[in-house]
């Protein structure tokens, strides 16, 4: 088997360092997802409630709180996580073309430009 050239070596390197960074944006963007999905139900369930005071989790404790309250923090933090879903969203494009340009510099330097089938196939 023949040894990697030092530059590819280097390309390969850069390459995995995107990959981690790409799948950590993505796994910001689930759980950012998550909670948007989270608060999204509980202003829609809140819309039902007439009361003027509901209760509100801070880890295992309940406290009771003003609805109009509980809505704005709400409807705040929405308002935050859709901004940074966007943001995000736009850094996974980003790193998504610098991984397929990544890519395609390794497989044009080891003279690889397309992928083949496996052998005994």
């Amino acid at each position: 088997m023949q040894s990697i050239p030092p530059n590819v070596q280097h390309e390969i390197t850069q390459f995995q360092q995107l990959e981690q960074q790409y799948q950590m944006i993505a796994s910001q963007m689930q759980a950012a997802n998550a909670e948007l999905k989270e608060i999204e139900v509980t202003l829609e369930e809140l819309k039902g409630v007439t009361d003027e005071k509901v209760y509100k989790s801070a880890g295992s404790v309940l406290f009771k709180k003003d609805r109009e309250a509980v809505v704005a923090e709400l409807t705040e933090r929405q308002e935050t996580l859709t901004l940074r879903t966007t943001t995000l969203e736009r850094q996974e494009g980003r790193l998504r073309a610098k991984l397929q340009e990544s890519q395609k510099k390794i497989q044009d330097m080891l003279g690889t430009g397309a992928p083949t089938a496996p052998k005994g196939s």
